[in-house]
């Protein structure tokens, strides 16, 4: 049976094999789901194909960073989507439950919207310490609902 630090290490290496994936899917570029994009954002990245997510759903996925603080990336996001549910990001985590990130998940409708920091204390040696010093934002234009969990 692995050890905690090796299933740690194997789920790191995991995660960063689907973001590899996904950065040669992904397309240097602008927004196109519709949603509002941050107006101080940078290396903003538009899959070039939709995704399911592990709760099953289809999306269209962006992704982009900022320096300004957590605070002020999701209050700018509650002001955009007045009506969003929010809650914590790492409820029904789509990034499994390996590590815990600060922030909020935004859901309107089908659709969501992560904005989080890794915690800078995460103790994970394959994160560069420029990471944890930027507000990461995901936007996910989903054509369906979440599937049910069991």
């Amino acid at each position: 049976m692995p050890t905690r630090p090796e299933s740690l290490r194997a789920a790191v290496m995991a995660l960063a094999v689907a973001l590899a994936g996904a950065a040669y899917a992904a397309e240097v570029g602008r927004n196109t789901t519709g949603l509002p994009t941050y107006p101080h954002e940078q290396d903003g990245r538009m899959d070039a194909v939709a995704r399911m997510l592990p709760n099953g759903q289809h999306c269209t996925h962006y992704s982009s960073s900022s320096t300004d603080a957590l605070d002020a990336v999701i209050g700018w996001y509650r002001k955009q989507l007045p009506s969003a549910k929010v809650e914590d990001v790492n409820k029904d985590s789509l990034y499994g439950n390996y590590f815990k990130l600060q922030g909020v998940k935004l859901l309107i409708g089908n659709d969501i919207v992560n904005v989080y920091r890794m915690p800078d204390n995460a103790g994970l040696p394959l994160v560069k310490k420029e990471a944890l010093q930027k507000t990461s934002i995901e936007i996910f234009k989903c054509n369906d609902a979440p599937q049910p969990s069991h």
